[in-house]
């Protein structure tokens, strides 16, 4: 079963709820882990990297919350350089914009979003865009068949039934709904994709920038 691994504060309990909403209905799990007064290190770490592993994406939930709390700020940090080989998807509610410092060097989705049933509905179809569960029995099937074929030729077959599989890995991947418009922050020159038109703030510079519909896109597809 597909897993996204929530970096969040304890304390930012409407949020958590809404996004546990926002996962209702879809057949991907949310992993959230509630640490708030220890450095990431021993078992503790072992284990939380093992979970950022093993998911599909990491969603960081910012807040003021995060903002003022030391022990969590690391704790987040620590996991979003972990997750680096993952999607990463920075959070911030949009009536605490200006009120986030917290600096991630790396992420591939900025979304300021608010509690509404529109985002609910937005948040709930990215979430199911990492559903992977009709893929894996493809991929098994697929194996299987190529087995079904004579003693001598069995193992060829398997490998054959195999790559089948992988190019079914891939062409999900590959449909994937492309969220987000790309955009390349002029202070810092980090790419990312935003999710709504207006003011945002660079994750990785904290510079606040403004982003109109009628920008236009250069050559590499980002807003300049």
């Amino acid at each position: 079963m597909a897993q996204i691994f929530i970096s969040h504060s304890k304390q930012d309990k409407d949020i958590i709820h809404f996004f546990l909403e926002a996962f209702a209905g879809t057949k991907v799990k949310p992993h959230l882990e509630e640490l708030e007064n220890e450095p990431p290190t021993g078992i503790t770490a072992n284990k939380i990297e093992n979970d950022i592993q093993t998911s599909n994406a990491v969603f960081v939930l910012l807040s003021e919350n995060v903002e003022h709390l030391k022990h969590t700020r690391d704790w987040i940090v620590w996991e979003c350089g972990i997750g680096k080989n993952k999607d990463i998807w920075i959070f911030e509610p949009s009536e605490q914009l200006g009120k986030i410092r917290v600096v991630v060097p790396h992420f591939n989705h900025y979304v300021l979003f608010e509690r509404t049933e529109d985002w609910r509905k937005y948040l709930r179809s990215l979430i199911a865009s990492y559903d992977d569960s009709h893929v894996l029995p493809t991929l098994s099937a697929s194996t299987a068949g190529g087995a079904l074929l004579n003693e001598k030729d069995r193992g060829s077959g398997a490998a054959i039934g195999f790559a089948v599989g992988l190019v079914g890995l891939l062409l999900h991947n590959m449909s994937k709904p492309s969220f987000g418009i790309d955009v390349r922050c002029w202070k810092c020159s980090s790419n990312y994709k935003i999710h709504n038109y207006g003011k945002f703030r660079c994750g990785v510079c904290n510079d606040i920038s403004f982003l109109q519909p009628s920008q236009i896109l250069d050559y590499n597809n980002s807003v300049i």
